[in-house]
């Protein structure tokens, strides 16, 4: 039999082997002239023959079965020419061993069947046979070249990966600076309360007015002890609306950062999925269609958790940022009555007493505290989509199965 095919299915890699298996049978020259066409003859003969060779052809489609497995894990992990084509010189000498073992094994079957034809025709039993065997194959080699196999490991969007790392510490940092600017503030409006309340009672009667920017003036300047006055109560206003100002800020860039993140997660999955569908056109799997959109799907639910949470964060800052400027009426009356304690002129002074007697000395409340405890849950949830973020788990879940299945 010449160039017998063997035939695996599956195989992404390997290209099987053609075995040519010939087996000869010379009888004894005593035998009588003819015999070699007794049909019984010929069955027992070749039915021994057919048996070594399809045990043999499934020994060998086995070991391409596993040999292409292997070859799609060294691919995949970006293994080197010299070690696919040492690979590939593995498999062709298990070939070559499985076709000695074979010809060893065609010539006791022959010699078997022979034996069972001496029992059935007694008059052979006196004559010997010689068996010659032999099984010749072609190399088994690969669908495609090694080099259009040979890959690197997968990189695309590892750039975008980091940078979402690098995003998310600075949100944590941000959301840490919200929270304790946001209990300063409350803080400083609470002092500036204080302050504004002695120096506004002074402020309603001129002499004591006078006499208590006087002492603080002197106080400060010998002794260092600071007491309510003008410039204290203008101090406390500065830092009020300074740490304020600094607040709305850091908000709108945690606000920006976590849109980045999202922006960062759609630039990964697309430079992933492009190096994908380039390594598939040099992969010899023949659905490749089927395999990009498997990884896609795959990829889709392995960043769903982190994009969650960052939805999540945004939302919350949101929020966050609605109810801080809630703040800025608040502050701004504060300002004002700051601004009235500058009034020199007597006429000035005159209605600005007259007004303190109905003007409300506390303002609305400023829940600094509330803002420190949304910000520290925040950090908590953007700080743990660090993890889901690492680029070997989010590939790894993402090709989990598919051709590029390391595993």
């Amino acid at each position: 039999m010449k160039k017998v095919p063997i035939k695996v299915t599956g195989l992404e890699m390997v290209k099987p082997p053609e075995l040519s298996f010939k087996v000869v049978v010379e009888l004894d020259k005593k035998m009588e002239k003819g015999v070699e066409k007794d049909p019984l003859l010929q069955q027992e003969f070749q039915a021994s023959a057919s048996e070594v060779l399809e045990q043999t052809k499934k020994t060998i489609e086995q070991k391409c079965k596993v040999f292409d497995k292997a070859f799609v894990q060294m691919v995949n992990k970006g293994a080197s020419d010299k070690d696919m084509q040492k690979q590939l010189k593995g498999l062709n000498d298990a070939i070559k061993n499985d076709m000695k073992i074979a010809e060893k094994g065609a010539e006791l079957a022959a010699q078997k069947a022979w034996t069972k034809l001496q029992a059935k025709k007694k008059e052979w039993k006196k004559f010997k046979i010689k068996v010659a065997v032999s099984i010749a194959g072609t190399v088994a080699g690969l669908a495609v070249s090694i080099a259009a196999m040979a890959t690197s490991p997968f990189s695309g969007g590892a750039g975008a990966a980091f940078g979402i790392l690098g995003l998310i510490k600075s949100g944590v940092s941000l959301a840490k600076d919200i929270g304790k600017l946001a209990t300063d503030i409350d803080t400083a409006k609470k002092h500036l309360l204080v302050e504004l309340k002695v120096v506004e009672k002074a402020a309603q009667n001129k002499g004591l007015y006078a006499a208590n920017e006087i002492s603080a003036a002197v106080l400060n300047e010998f002794v260092g002890v600071a007491q309510p006055s003008i410039k204290t109560v203008e101090d406390a206003a500065d830092t009020l609306k300074a740490k304020y100002a600094q607040m709305v800020v850091k908000v709108h860039d945690l606000s920006k950062k976590l849109n980045k993140v999202l922006k960062e997660q759609d630039k990964l999955k697309a430079e992933f999925l492009k190096e994908v569908a380039s390594k598939l056109k040099k992969h010899p799997v023949k659905d490749k269609k089927a395999q990009l959109t498997m990884i896609s799907k795959a990829l889709d639910t392995a960043l769903a958790p982190n994009y969650k949470a960052v939805d999540e964060a945004i939302s919350k800052v949101q929020i966050m940022y609605a109810d801080t400027r809630t703040w800025a009426p608040k502050i701004k009356d504060l300002m004002k009555r700051v601004a009235q304690l500058k009034i020199k002129d007597p006429k000035g002074l005159k209605v600005f007493r007259e007004g303190l007697k109905f003007a409300a000395l506390a303002t609305s409340p400023i829940d600094g505290n509330a803002i420190a405890n949304t910000t520290k849950d925040l950090a908590l949830g953007v700080g743990g989509a660090v993890g889901g973020y690492a680029y070997d788990k989010i590939t790894s879940k993402a090709l989990d199965g598919t051709v590029f299945d390391a595993a």
